[in-house]
């Protein structure tokens, strides 16, 4: 979105010199080429000159300035503002026009990496794109710096004499995808008079386009509507002070590896505790789908109405269950098909598969490693779930995948914070501008959602704390550019160091509660799992006592003196008097009644409590009828008329045929998962830098033998004839365009190309002026004008 072109476009500047400096680079250099733009190498091509094609065709094109920083994308577009697309700009100019010094390190990495990326292109000392590279920019969303505006001094003058709308508007359009803002016919004269006021101020331009008038921020006010003033001696190419160390919390009182160490320390530890409440919500989860499973609606996922009941019976907001559900299914921690629970049959339900069970086994620092993974591979991102679809209704739970690829996003995103420094910290405010000072191109399209959306996925799953990113996710950005991703095994020490150290002591307190300062112990945490309810998890555990829980444990075998010994030799404060009391009244009426199969049966050495039974609610609901004094049956199943029994207040234990007592428990549901019906998507494979030197050996030797033939190499065809119709395109040159007709019989037509798109080449032939359309898929050659013609 550049304005402020300064020279004209000349129809043959130089292009022919592109493949011939392609072919000058050393083989080093192109095979760093392919490696940053691999869609060029696949598959390999046959000569450079079709290597030159491929890098100039658009989507290629695109791709490239996709990866682009904003200091990058910045060079770039001053590039091309002074006319780099038409013949080459001394970079003396790009830096003066910047405003800084030709050895700054911020520009000569900038112009290192367009020209690894073939971006630039031509001498060293000099800044030369091809056409395509200009229409590009163009249409990017960045406004290069223009000679005249508002800078230092002078752009402090000018911003602290704007009224507050005025720098309403301007912060606006700054926040907004791209740095252009619309004055449509719906625009008040409040706005137009603020508008009007940043052009008089030198801040912004007042253009028209086709759609009306905009307004078009200035580099330098867009840059400080942005990220705030900057010190003296930053420039726009610097990055902002957000990426410094966060000195709110006296951030400065270390320096150097000392301060990063003791941030990252400090960072890990908090995510560490957040995947403690993450692994106790996905084993809450786990368990209530274990006895209901979510139904699956008829066009796939889960709707709305099973995600509310599923997040009741589990004890978890319908915010985070989505993301929980996604996690968990990436995982292969639960499936859909078919499933019993007891005598009850299930069909395509989602439900835990055998995998769980192995999962819940593990340690800690293990779980947490394979759901970070399955988070940031799956295809589907949980934040979008119950997003309007156009067609009507919205997006379920563990439906198909609706947008862009989520993977992609959550890389993008966690990059960024991950180039930052490790004792920083933005804030959620400045996150957008972070991700945008990173990956501009694809923030105009994607807007600031993804980010935030993304950032608070990460942080349930610890990867981010505040928006400063853990270790961990420093890690998987790092593998992300191998190819070798990073595995469970490369996860495991990293997690295992964030995570708080088990204890194996408690706090028990006069309210039923244990406080549990940290993680306990396997063998405590599988006690006290049992002696009380988790009431909330971090980096400190709190358990409640109740009734249930206490019976919970009577059942599985434990006794009173037991569970009174477990108390006293684990807590460090006295077990308070009203945890005794509960403990003797739950163990004192605790199997007073017995039940078994007759169906099942009730009996009990007290005739008044049977004859009280009799007469209850439960006696109509499981109808029971009585066969002695003490005896009762039921045709109710034994864990039914349990349940019964304790839903009015009564404290039954089950025995088996020899009167032991036993704990009986709900079937748990187990699925196999299915295989999806869709063939998966196979991710195209990335030349090794060793094929690579392969292939551009081919290449220079098939650019010989062609030499040798004598070719010419006037001639294009296949994807150089389609680079050669755009590159003709943008710069208004006639080219000789050979077709074939349905009988196989080739003309040629001389054209000046306005556009190829949708399957064809729209244009007018020069010497009639009359409007000419080929079909795209019938041309065999391109080929330049004769000079002489």
């Amino acid at each position: 979105m550049s304005p402020s072109r300064v020279t004209t476009r000349h129809p043959t500047s130089g292009e022919p010199d592109f493949p011939a400096w392609l072919a000058g680079l050393s083989d080093d250099t192109l095979v760093r080429l392919c490696e940053l733009r691999a869609d060029v190498a696949t598959p390999p091509p046959a000569s450079l000159d079709v290597l030159a094609s491929r890098l100039r065709l658009p989507a290629s094109t695109a791709r490239a300035m996709n990866t682009l920083t904003w200091p990058e994308l910045l060079v770039l577009s001053t590039a091309a503002a002074l006319g780099a697309d038409s013949g080459p700009v001394p970079l003396g100019a790009v830096s003066g026009r910047l405003g800084v010094d030709d050895d700054e390190p911020a520009l000569r990495a900038a112009v290192g990496t367009l020209r690894d990326l073939a971006l630039f292109w031509g001498d060293p000392a000099h800044a030369r794109i091809v056409p395509v590279t200009g229409a590009a920019v163009e249409a990017a969303p960045v406004a290069a710096p223009r000679p005249g505006e508002p800078v230092g001094a002078g752009l402090d003058t000018a911003w602290s004499g704007l009224s507050d709308r005025a720098l309403g508007v301007l912060e606006a359009i700054a926040r907004g995808r791209t740095p252009v803002g619309a004055l449509g016919p719906g625009a008040s004269d409040a706005v137009r008079a603020a508008a009007a006021e940043l052009a008089d101020a030198g801040l912004a331009e007042l253009t028209g386009t086709e759609d009306g008038e905009v307004v078009v921020p200035r580099a330098h006010s867009l840059d400080r509507a942005r990220h705030g003033a900057r010190p003296g001696g930053s420039s726009l190419l610097d990055v902002p002070a957000w990426a410094g160390p966060d000195t709110r919390n006296g951030g400065t009182a270390k320096t150097g590896s000392t301060r990063k160490s003791t941030s990252a320390t400090r960072v890990d530890a908090s995510g560490g505790v957040a995947a403690l409440d993450l692994l106790h919500r996905c084993d809450a989860l786990l368990a209530t789908l274990s006895v209901h499973p979510a139904a699956t609606l008829k066009a796939g996922g889960v709707g709305v109405r099973e995600l509310r009941r599923v997040a009741r019976a589990a004890g978890v907001t319908e915010h985070e269950l989505p993301l929980l559900l996604e996690v968990l299914a990436a995982a292969g921690l639960i499936g859909v098909g078919d499933a019993d629970v007891g005598d009850t049959a299930f069909d395509s339900v989602w439900a835990p598969t055998e995998a769980a069970d192995i999962w819940a086994a593990r340690d800690r620092a293990r779980r947490w490693a394979e759901l970070v993974l399955a988070w940031w591979s799956m295809p589907r991102a949980a934040w979008r779930v119950g997003a309007e679809l156009e067609g009507g209704g919205t997006v379920p739970a563990l439906g198909d995948p609706i947008g862009p690829p989520a993977a992609g996003e959550r890389e993008r995103v966690l990059r960024a914070l991950s180039r930052l420094d490790p004792a920083s910290d933005p804030g959620d405010a400045l996150l957008p501008e972070v991700v945008r000072w990173f990956s501009p191109v694809w923030f105009s399209r994607a807007g600031s959602r993804p980010c935030t959306q993304t950032v608070a996925e990460a942080r349930r799953l610890g990867l981010v704390v505040g928006t400063t990113a853990t270790s961990a996710a420093r890690l998987l950005v790092a593998g992300s550019t191998t190819p070798d991703s990073p595995t469970v095994e490369d996860l495991e020490p990293v997690l295992t160091a964030a995570l708080p150290d088990p204890v194996s002591e408690v706090i028990v307190q006069a309210d039923l509660t244990i406080l549990a300062p940290g993680p306990l112990v396997p063998e405590l945490a599988a006690d006290f799992a049992l002696l009380a309810d988790v009431e909330s998890a971090g980096a400190a555990t709190t358990y409640r006592v109740t009734e249930a829980s206490m019976r919970r444990a009577l059942d599985s075998g434990r006794t009173a003196a037991g569970i009174r010994d477990l108390l006293e030799r684990t807590s460090i404060t006295p077990v308070p008097q009203s945890l005794d009391y509960l403990i003797e009244d739950v163990a004192r009426r605790h199997g007073r009644l017995r039940v078994g199969a007759a169906l099942s049966f009730i009996r009990c050495d007290d005739p008044t409590l049977v004859a009280q039974v009799l007469v209850s609610p439960v006696a109509e609901s499981c109808a029971l009828r009585s066969v002695a004094p003490t005896v009762l049956i039921s045709q109710a199943r034994p864990l039914d008329l349990v349940e019964a029994l304790r839903d009015h207040g009564y404290a039954p234990v089950v025995e088996d045929t020899s009167g032991a007592v036993v704990a009986l428990t709900r079937p748990a549901a187990r699925v196999r998962a299915t295989p999806s019906p869709r063939a998966p998507r196979v991710p195209t494979r990335t030349a090794t830098p060793t094929e690579l030197r392969a292939a551009i050996t081919a290449m220079r030797s098939a650019d010989r033998v062609r030499s040798a033939r004598g070719g010419t190499g006037s001639g294009y065809t296949g994807e150089a004839a389609i680079a050669r119709l755009h590159e003709a395109a943008g710069s208004g040159t006639a080219v000789t365009v050979s077709v074939v007709d349905a009988q196989g019989r080739s003309t040629s037509r001389l054209v000046i190309p306005a556009s190829v798109t949708g399957g064809r080449i729209e244009g007018i032939e020069p010497d009639s002026a009359e409007a000419v359309t080929l079909p795209l898929h019938r041309v065999i050659s391109v080929a330049d004008l004769d000079p002489t013609r």
